[in-house]
């Protein structure tokens, strides 16, 4: 009795792995937009850690915006310009500007917004 329960949970397992494994490999690939967005979300949190310091270096920009940036710290408020491209579309891209209302001090707020012309 007991190796008939156990032949019918393997075979219950089985079942479940055959169904679910093939799914999850053919997954649609996300949406460019939905890729871009989570790079600008991580791009504004890694900003975020890097002025808790209350200074913003060249070296901290690039580890939170990657390669293609401008600051722009003269500005008021300040500003980052980061330039992402569009997975899945030749030479698209997208820039997004983050600044700091409250100036570039410790825990300032970051906020991000797209841009229709890229200034980079």
């Amino acid at each position: 009795m007991a190796l008939g329960a156990a032949v019918l949970a393997f075979v219950a397992v089985a079942l479940v792995f055959n169904y679910a494994v093939p799914a999850f490999f053919d997954r649609p690939d996300p949406v460019p937009e939905e890729v871009v967005g989570k790079q600008v979300g991580l791009t504004r949190y890694r900003l975020g850690q890097a002025l808790e310091d209350g200074t913003l270096t060249d070296q901290e920009i690039a580890w939170a915006a990657g390669e293609e940036w401008r600051a722009e710290r003269d500005r008021t408020p300040p500003r980052i310009v980061v330039k992402y491209p569009v997975p899945g579309e030749d030479k698209s891209y997208q820039c997004h500007a983050f600044t700091f209302p409250d100036g570039l001090k410790t825990g300032a707020l970051v906020t991000s917004q797209k841009l229709n012309d890229c200034p980079i």
